[in-house]
């Protein structure tokens, strides 16, 4: 009984060292992010796909009833949030994408918000 403990204890004890040692950081893509209007919304690029991670929506007021997609290839599209409701500046969404575009569709322009900009985040993994 004493060794079914003892191999738990080093079971655990390597899976709690394990995950301390890879910890992710959030460290925010150094690319420039060029904005463009299309019938379906605003799109925001960067030069190349990366993975990313976390994506921060930049504004001022509140805005109501969006979409926010991720450029899966070309001409695809992946749905990643919708808010039905008002929502405030900044809007941080977590996320998992290799993509280089983030599209928002507005479906009503009820609200009194802008959108300014995209921040784009990936993660790096730092062994201590």
């Amino acid at each position: 009984m004493n060794r079914l403990y003892g191999i738990l204890l080093i079971c655990t004890f390597s899976i709690g060292c394990a995950a301390l040692m890879t910890e992710q950081t959030y460290v925010r893509v150094d690319a420039p992010v060029t904005e463009r209007f299309i019938a379906s919304g605003l799109v925001y690029s960067i030069p190349e796909p990366k993975e990313i991670r976390k994506i921060i929506i930049l504004g001022e007021g509140t805005v109501h009833n969006i979409d926010i997609y991720a450029r899966d290839g070309e001409f695809n599209w992946k749905e990643i949030k919708r808010f039905k409701d008002n929502v405030s500046f900044p809007l941080e969404i977590t996320m998992v994408a290799n993509t280089d575009a983030i599209r928002i569709s507005q479906r009503s322009l009820t609200g009194k918000g802008q959108i300014r900009t995209v921040e784009f985040y990936t993660v790096t993994s730092e062994t201590q």
